[in-house]
């Protein structure tokens, strides 16, 4: 059985995932399981848990690139406008045209529970409950922080305060009550890096190599952790304004600081276990480029695309050695029939599988964060909107190694493209949006908004997760509406999908609480349609 019908056969018929309780078995083999031989090496218990936890939130601690695929990137990815697969799963009737896959939809729910909560439950029981390494416990609260936004943003509701309280069935948080619970545990974790660091075992390192990120430098743990609560203040800038400049300023006046240098992303290397974008794309060849990523990148003259994407090899002239991306929300009747177009740059193609990190953050998105911030009205941001703006594409731009930003950052003309599908002419579409690069200071917040959080789409890929939460929020960049809608009119052809539903496995073995968990949501209604607590916007213009 090939990659392609392995894949399809698991997700579709898989009905059981484990749920949210103390109980549940790994259905994912930790390569650093923790054994009693194991424990009795120095520091060995402690340290076991931490690979599993960061190679686990852009999943690839398996190395099970097919679990990646169904995790992300047939839901972020392509509900995000990064990416759109050619490949017509389900006889054509998937996730790229609204017929909700729902054995794929809940897939993340588990990944997410068994390697990030689990793991952080066993080294809470080894740390902090025994009133003990208090550092190596911070390092773990910041993990479980990056790792279960991405869940609830997702889903919304999802067991989180009571994790591990030895209850047989899991109690669900608003997602109200997780995130003031996010900025509590930034701030435990950073009191403890804190007092680590000010103390007599300032100089011990109990993480060291098992560290895959920083190697126990608590230093940039805690600037990791300050950049993180930007982000999440950000998140809910919309819903809750006061809380979210309060954490905001928070972060940006910690003497640690934030992310600022391209030197300082946040990678996690995947030397052992391969990057999972690598496998999707060119072994599967199941991922390519977004029309939304043709249309704004090609229309905007972005020298990010040739980093970005290689260039299609359809025989078709009108393709073939152009950027061409797919609009997600069509029928693709064959794979052959698009699986040429443009395919993932140079970066993640095979040869490079084991060589590209996964970036979880980058100064540039710490940049478009505080801009936005400081378009908020928030202080210490340290400058105003139009330069933090320009720092981001500046250093996006860096990162990416093209030279050209103070030309594209000048280019007040440019806009998006109109989209042609030389395929069928049923999918055109005029281009989504008029938003040109060049700041202009006279412009409305809106506008203002808009050019930031596009330059941080851009500057995000391939993270599909912040992608799908940033548009949601904001509604930027704007994408094509759904064309091919096979949703029965549960989903909005242009408001778009805004989360995923409960797995039916929760209502199988976990039935009364995600029944609550249902009621918590905005209409209590689990539905694809349902805006979660910090989406107020909707896909409409709403500073």
């Amino acid at each position: 059985m090939n990659k392609l019908k392995y894949l399809i056969a698991l997700a579709t018929l898989l009905v059981s995932f484990s749920s949210c309780t103390d109980s549940f078995d790994d259905y994912n083999r930790n390569p650093y399981a923790v054994t009693d031989d194991l424990k009795q090496a120095d520091w060995i218990y402690l340290k076991a848990y931490f690979p599993q936890m960061e190679q686990s939130i852009y999943y690839n601690n398996s190395g099970g690139n097919w679990e990646w695929q169904i995790a992300q990137n047939l839901n972020s990815d392509l509900f995000g406008g990064y990416l759109t697969p050619p490949t017509p799963y389900n006889n054509d009737k998937n996730n790229i045209n609204y017929f909700m896959m729902e054995g794929w939809n809940g897939f993340a729910f588990g990944l997410y529970n068994n390697n990030i909560m689990k793991p952080w439950l066993n080294v809470k029981k080894l740390t902090f409950d025994q009133k003990k390494f208090l550092d190596v416990y911070a390092v773990a609260l910041i993990l479980k922080v990056e790792g279960m936004h991405r869940c609830t943003d997702l889903y919304g509701p999802i067991p989180y305060s009571k994790y591990g309280s030895g209850s047989v069935s899991s109690e669900y948080d608003s997602q109200e009550a997780i995130y003031n619970q996010f900025f509590s545990e930034l701030d435990q974790a950073v009191e403890y890096l804190n007092a680590h660091l000010s103390g007599p075992e300032s100089s011990v390192n109990r993480l060291g190599a098992a560290d895959l990120i920083y190697k126990g430098d608590y230093k940039k743990w805690i600037q990791w952790a300050n950049s993180l609560r930007l982000r999440l203040a950000v998140r809910i800038s919309k819903v809750n304004p006061a809380k979210a400049k309060m954490e905001g300023e928070k972060a940006m006046t910690n003497p640690y600081g934030v992310i600022e240098r391209n030197s300082q992303n946040i990678n996690v290397p995947t030397v052992n276990m391969g990057h999972p974008l690598t496998i999707v794309a060119y072994d599967y060849n199941d991922s390519r480029m977004s029309a939304d990523m043709e249309s704004i990148l090609s229309g905007l003259n972005d020298p990010r695309i040739e980093r970005y994407f290689a260039k299609a090899t359809d025989s078709d002239p009108n393709i073939n050695g152009k950027y061409r991306g797919i609009r997600q929300g069509i029928y693709m009747t064959s794979k052959e029939l698009r699986v040429k177009y443009s395919n993932v740059g140079e970066i993640f193609n095979m040869n490079n599988r084991y060589v590209t990190p996964v970036t979880l953050m980058t100064a540039a998105e710490v940049y478009f964060l505080r801009a936005e911030g400081a378009l908020r009205g928030w202080s210490n941001m340290g400058g105003t909107p139009a330069q933090l703006y320009q720092s981001g594409v500046e250093t996006s731009m860096g990162q990416w190694d093209v030279s050209g930003a103070a030309k594209y950052l000048d280019d007040a003309v440019s806009i998006p493209a109109n989209y042609v599908d030389y395929k069928n002419p049923k999918y055109n579409a005029p281009a989504a949006s008029k938003v040109t690069v060049k700041w202009d200071e006279s412009a409305s917040n809106e506008v203002k908004l808009e050019k930031i959080i596009t330059q941080k789409w851009i500057a995000m890929f391939p993270e599909g997760g912040e992608a799908w939460a940033e548009f949601r929020r904001t509604g930027y960049p704007k994408l094509f509406p759904i064309v091919e809608n096979n949703s029965n009119g549960e989903i909005s052809s242009t408001v778009m999908i805004r989360r995923l539903r409960f797995p039916q496995d929760e209502y199988n073995t976990n039935k009364a609480e995600v029944e609550k968990a249902v009621k918590l949501l905005k209409g209590a209604k689990d539905s694809p349609a349902t805006m979660l607590w910090w989406d107020t916007n909707a896909g409409s213009s709403n500073f």
